[in-house]
């Protein structure tokens, strides 16, 4: 039971989508009772739910009129639906002082932010990156691949060894994307998508989208991928990856948990999506997105106090517990510290994170509903054979223009 939303003045309803997952849990819980601790005067009527049905109770309750006064939101389409209804407060007034705005990494902010303003602060963010096993590497001499090219001539030299040169489980059709995208942003350039969702007129994939698809064909029609990967599971594929039979990942760093449970002598490992010969695009550039964020309703009594809230959960103590208790990244410049994010994940904030010349969110997630059904079931018809990667091209083009 959800109850009534709205709070009164020195209160505040606040919902997260926390519950469920014990790393979550730890954490919400930790920095709710810090918060108690610190602002006494501040009564919060917290609500938790389970993230699978979490959007779908705030959606109810958004659309009642009922609100809660603090929540958790998702980046994209899901907080651009509540700002195109007027049902969200802006922020910038308030991330303007005391240099708080500043403390965020200003690409995972932009993810926050709709024609100009910001309407939630960004959390946690996750990378896609190429994993692998380090030990494997230097079993067969293999060398870390810097440039396109030699990422595929390296697949075949793989392949001609007989291991799987790239793990992929498509079925949910999400882990496929991340290949298609890093084509496109090394390409045309990174951006693209978010063109279209801030309605930009001169927004567009083409014509990089069909070459990227061709080329996303390619790997497929060469066997790169295990057999069946459009029907096998991102779970069946990470369990190739980890017992050896595949030699590389492309997947975000929720791998790193993902590969806790991989034999003695296992030694992950990542390397950045190689340059593309000719690519118009910034060669650094990131795919990673924002994966949660913190907003504040329009309805909101107390608008004050909420904002304080926000500036609580998203300071530098309490973002480092985050990467500490999760082991993801977080937004918060400098938050997530060697000691908490052990050396892998580390090694990508500092590193591959802080050099990209942009980060580009992730494409399924940020477009709307039936362009993202288009893209799943485009790419997925371009690795099996079925469409032809202009044909693609065009569908997933029409779809975006559409904005539905």
């Amino acid at each position: 039971m959800l109850g009534t939303a709205s709070a009164s003045a020195g209160e505040l309803s606040f919902w997260h989508a926390y519950a469920g997952q014990q790393d979550k849990t730890d954490f919400i819980n930790f920095a709710l009772d810090a918060f108690a601790k610190a602002h006494p005067d501040i009564k919060l009527d917290v609500v938790p739910a389970e993230q699978s049905a979490y959007k779908t109770k705030l959606n109810t309750a958004m659309a009642s009129g009922n609100p809660p006064d603090v929540f958790y939101t998702l980046p994209g389409g899901f907080l651009g639906a509540f700002v195109d209804g007027g049902q969200m407060y802006a922020l910038d007034q308030d991330l303007a002082k005391d240099g708080w705005g500043a403390t965020f990494l200003e690409s995972a902010l932009a993810q926050t932010t709709r024609n100009g303003k910001a309407y939630a602060v960004p959390v946690d963010v996750d990378a896609a990156v190429f994993w692998y096993n380090k030990a494997l590497f230097a079993e067969h001499g293999w060398e870390v691949p810097r440039t396109y090219d030699e990422l595929v001539a390296l697949a075949e030299k793989i392949k001609g060894e007989g291991l799987i040169p790239f793990a992929l489980g498509n079925k949910d059709s999400w882990p496929a994307t991340f290949w298609f995208q890093y084509l496109e942003m090394r390409l045309k350039g990174s951006g693209a998508v978010a063109a279209f969702v801030n309605n930009d007129a001169d927004a567009t994939l083409l014509p990089e989208a069909g070459d990227a698809f061709a080329r996303v064909a390619d790997l497929a029609q060469k066997g790169y991928f295990p057999i069946g990967f459009n029907g096998m599971s991102d779970q069946e594929a990470n369990m190739l990856f980890l017992n050896g039979q595949a030699a590389m990942l492309l997947n975000g760093t929720w791998q790193i948990g993902a590969s806790k449970d991989a034999p003695e002598g296992f030694e992950l490992a990542s390397f950045a999506f190689p340059e593309v010969a000719g690519g118009k695009g910034d060669q650094t550039d990131v795919l990673a997105g924002v994966a949660a964020a913190f907003g504040i309703s329009e309805k909101a009594a107390n608008k004050a106090d909420a904002v304080t809230l926000l500036r609580f959960l998203t300071s530098p103590e309490v973002m480092t517990k985050y990467v500490d208790l999760r082991k993801t990244m977080v937004t918060v410049k400098d938050a997530t510290t060697e000691a908490a994010a052990g050396p892998v994940l580390y090694g990508i904030s500092n590193g591959l994170m802080k050099s990209a010349g942009h980060l580009d969110p992730f494409y399924d997630t940020a477009m709307p509903p039936k362009a993202t059904n288009a893209y799943y079931t485009s790419l997925q018809g371009v690795l099996d054979g079925s469409v032809k990667p202009e044909d693609a091209a065009r569908k997933l083009e029409d779809a975006l223009k559409a904005g539905q």
